[in-house]
């Protein structure tokens, strides 16, 4: 019996903590990254957060750059400049608003970075980096 009381208590708070991470959390973004990554503090702890579902170019010339340069038949150069630009885009998006919420989705292990998607008020951030800031869709893989 104290066996399957464990387990139960195992399971509801298993289920609780994936419940949670489900639900929108309020942050506050003290930088981004680049555009389409953020750190923000939410409930008090300081974190960088990816944006799920998206992949911008690199603001500098570092390896991904490259890769991003050969794949799109870009110079190296018109990729870090689109990097930039997403990053301004995702700046001044998010510094016109503190009504910013986050739902988690993920956690990027290699990075050591929450994964999750952005929203002010109802708005989806990440979407609209797709439509707007110059990123592409993307399937994280972790």
């Amino acid at each position: 019996m104290k066996r399957f009381i464990i387990v139960v208590l195992i399971i509801l708070s298993i289920t609780e903590f994936a419940a949670a991470r489900a639900c929108l959390e309020h942050i506050t973004i003290t930088k981004v990254t680049d555009g389409d990554t953020v750190k923000g503090i939410v409930n008090g702890q300081e974190m960088s957060i990816r944006l799920s579902g998206i992949d911008c170019y690199e603001t500098s010339k570092r390896d991904r750059a490259y890769k991003q340069a050969y794949l799109n038949k870009m110079s190296i150069e018109d990729v870090v400049k689109k990097g930039k630009e997403s990053k301004l885009i995702l700046s001044n998006l998010l510094k016109s608003s503190d009504n910013i919420t986050i739902k988690f989705t993920d956690t990027d292990k290699r990075y050591n970075r929450n994964v999750g998607i952005l929203y002010i008020g109802n708005m989806n951030v990440n979407e609209y980096m797709i439509k707007n800031g110059g990123c592409m869709m993307f399937e994280y893989k972790n």
